[in-house]
């Protein structure tokens, strides 16, 4: 029996473009560290990936069609879902995340309060990576040909600079007529006091 904490890999291929060798080898190196038990697939749509589909077969790991309104690189609701089922049963140690770029915290502070390690695993380092156990790097040969790192996971050195948003003036205000009006006539009595004297 293996002494490796046991983890599960819940894998957004379709927010990170990861080629199935490339995959393979992620697991690989996964498993000198952990004993990999399952994989679940999302944004798998079998015509695309069809590089996965023996993969997954062969192995008997679990596929999750996209969701039609789902935006891209933002979480799949099957992901979180599987998520709070995996935290809730408490019977593996850690779960490496691959997703887009969505809100994760809620996920990875469920985990961490069932006591399970979460690891971030992408090309580079998000906004929420912090909030995880660790980060465990994806390099850009394991992504399918012509595919680059998303544009929402660029390093904070690299994402650019937001400039600040000018700051508008208030539109004058309009006099009130009548209010102009009643100033007007007291300039004429000011006008008349003066030539009076």
């Amino acid at each position: 029996m293996s002494s490796k904490p046991k983890m599960i890999v819940l894998a957004d291929i379709a927010a990170l473009k990861i080629s199935c060798e490339g995959f393979q080898e992620l697991i690989r190196n996964l498993e000198t560290k952990f004993n990999v038990v399952s994989c679940k697939f999302y944004g798998y749509v079998a015509k695309r990936n069809r590089d996965y589909n023996e993969y997954i077969a062969s192995n008997g790991f679990e596929t999750s069609l996209p969701s039609a309104s789902r935006r891209r690189n933002r979480l799949d609701s099957r992901q979180v879902i599987d998520s709070a089922d995996i935290a809730a049963v408490g019977k593996i140690d850690a779960v490496g995340i691959i997703s887009g770029d969505g809100d994760i915290l809620p996920v990875v502070n469920m985990f961490a309060a069932k006591g399970i390690d979460t690891y971030d695993i992408n090309l580079v380092e998000g906004k929420y990576t912090y909030a995880y156990t660790g980060f465990i790097a994806v390099p850009e040969s394991a992504l399918r040909k012509g595919y680059a790192a998303p544009p929402t996971r660029r390093p904070a050195s690299e994402k650019p600079k937001k400039s600040p948003k000018p700051v508008q003036q208030p539109a004058p205000k309009k006099e009130n007529p009548y209010v102009a009006q009643s100033r007007a006539v007291l300039d004429g009595n000011e006008v008349l006091r003066r030539f009076s004297r």
